[in-house]
């Protein structure tokens, strides 16, 4: 990324994104695009953006429901951390201050989806199941069919967007609460080619072949579209002592599941994330927070998720050596089926601008669950960031 700024009211910066996928399918894909470029000015009364950019709404981390108006870029699932999986997109943001309250205002006239790949990766939607099922079947016809199975997307006839935010503070709690009338970022499957199959969440050959015995092919491809819908949310922070704590919750009014026809199902939802942080005298810093979220209209066949479910994440670092060598470990617990996102990594810092990362993640959990079907994709990482 180069990023520029002038007189802090001139934003602009270019990224180049290359991502190369290597197994039995390989996938390049390389980007360079225009990533923000906005202008904003902030006055007593007011304050205006304008151009393509990043608006973050909500307190938690790692999972932020409120969180809402920028799609995410998932082509490596969570691996990169949240605030670099946001995807900046047009918009106008205006605000409007009063002694008491904040109120601000987002126009967003185009629709940008999620990035997400469909097959032929580790993180994909359907992950290798093209080579899964051509490895599982021994007709040839039917071999050519799976190959041949491609996506269609149709975009929203209505692109724009709006939201409203109203922020203020009582005593010492920060309070907000939004409303969002969207098109929903992710996508919902409205056809899978083919019929009268049932999956568990497995995309492994022998999971999906072992459906193949009644399924009716079809001609047709898998479609994708994105639907409009509306969520209201609210969001506080507020600090006790020594600890912060924070918390949100989000209303959405309908929001897409993937079922075990590999089509998709919409549903009312509300996802609430409470959370709590302190930096103790040995300078120990650990993040935990506990997300709760509850599917409306429930039906059996959605893949991963229970009609309420729990779970527990967060992050704990810790110096190790000085404040130049720090040790952390990030944590997403599902309590409803046991599978788990752990990633442990080393920061070094000693070198002045230079900032050194490295570590690992591990899935664990059965491989019909959200977690453990990436099991088998356990991965070391180093990054380095240098300033100048």
């Amino acid at each position: 990324m180069l990023e520029g700024k002038y007189k802090n009211s001139v934003t602009v910066s270019a990224f180049s994104d290359y991502l190369y996928f290597a197994e039995e399918n390989e996938t390049d894909d390389y980007d360079i695009d225009l990533y923000e470029a906005k202008w904003e000015y902030t006055g007593k009364k007011y304050g205006l953006s304008l151009g393509k950019q990043i608006v973050r709404w909500g307190k938690t981390d790692q999972v932020s429901p409120v969180d809402t108006l920028n799609p995410q870029d998932f082509r490596e699932f969570i691996i990169p951390d949240y605030e670099e999986r946001k995807i900046p997109v047009w918009m106008a943001n205006a605000k409007w201050f009063s002694e008491y309250f904040t109120l601000e205002g987002v126009l967003i006239p185009f629709f940008e989806e999620s990035k997400w790949d469909y097959f032929g990766t580790n993180w994909s939607v359907f992950g290798h199941v093209k080579n899964e099922l051509q490895g599982a079947v021994s007709d040839p016809a039917l071999k050519s069919y799976i190959n041949d199975l491609s996506v269609h997307e149709t975009d929203p006839d209505d692109e724009a967007e709006f939201a409203v935010r109203l922020h203020t503070t009582i005593k010492n709690i920060d309070l907000g609460f939004t409303f969002h009338w969207m098109t929903e970022d992710n996508p919902y499957y409205k056809n899978f080619p083919i019929k009268n199959i049932s999956v568990n969440g497995s995309f492994s050959g022998s999971a999906i072949s072992s459906t193949l015995g009644a399924a009716v092919l079809t001609d047709e491809d898998v479609e994708v579209e994105y639907r409009k819908t509306k969520a209201a949310g609210f969001e506080f922070e507020t600090t006790w002592e020594k600890y912060g704590i924070r918390g949100e919750a989000l209303w959405m009014e309908n929001q897409s599941f993937l079922t075990s026809s590999l089509t998709s199902s919409s549903h009312p939802t509300v996802t609430a994330v409470m959370g709590v942080d302190h930096t103790t005298a040995g300078n120990v810093y650990f993040n935990f927070q506990a997300l709760y979220s509850h599917i409306g209209n429930y039906s059996d066949d959605i893949l991963y998720f229970d009609q309420d479910s729990f779970s527990l994440l967060g992050e704990i670092k810790l110096d190790l050596v000085s404040d130049w060598l720090q040790g952390a470990i990030i944590y997403n617990v599902s309590l409803n089926n046991n599978s788990h996102y752990i990633s442990p990594y080393l920061k070094y810092t000693y070198v002045t601008n230079l900032e050194c990362k490295v570590g690992a993640g591990f899935f664990l959990g059965s491989e019909n669950t959200w977690f453990g079907r990436y099991k088998a994709y356990d991965y070391l990482f180093f990054n380095i960031i240098y300033l100048f």
